[in-house]
């Protein structure tokens, strides 16, 4: 898979989206990580209360989308699947908790990943992948590609 890179407005639009959603009434701060496409953390943002955990979770959750080119709840299904845990890969960043999104282009170009950390396992896969969305839906608006 081709390499690439989110540019800033690309990240910022993202954070903009999540930092949207969590500003809602009755919502939870969120941490929120986006890798590039060597997996290499490029931004974090911690909202206001958010616990320090989370930067490592968001974090992690990330990166994992980015190595895998898949969803760290997709990768999780799989784990559990197979039976296996993470030990056997022996990547101590590598998680199998929900909240990782992958940004992968129409054609093929792995740009990064987003992880987000604040909510439930599930509110934050579902938040991720929302994130991802919007960037996409930006594109086809004709702001990338």
């Amino acid at each position: 898979m081709k390499i690439g890179q989110l540019t800033y407005d690309e990240k910022q639009l993202m954070i903009d989206y999540l930092v949207n959603r969590a500003g809602e009434p009755g919502k939870d701060p969120l941490v929120i990580a986006i890798c590039d496409g060597a997996k290499e953390l490029v931004s974090l943002t911690m909202m206001d209360g958010t616990y320090k955990m989370n930067e490592h979770l968001a974090s992690n959750k990330a990166y994992t989308a980015a190595l895998l080119h898949q969803t760290t709840k997709s990768w999780k299904e799989f784990m559990e699947k197979k039976g296996t845990n993470l030990a056997v890969y022996g990547d101590p960043r590598m998680t199998s908790l929900p909240g990782g999104t992958p940004v992968i282009t129409e054609d093929g170009v792995l740009l990064g990943a987003v992880g987000v950390s604040g909510w439930s396992m599930e509110e934050d896969q579902m938040l991720a992948s929302e994130a991802v969305e919007a960037l996409k839906s930006a594109w086809r608006e004709g702001e990338r590609r």
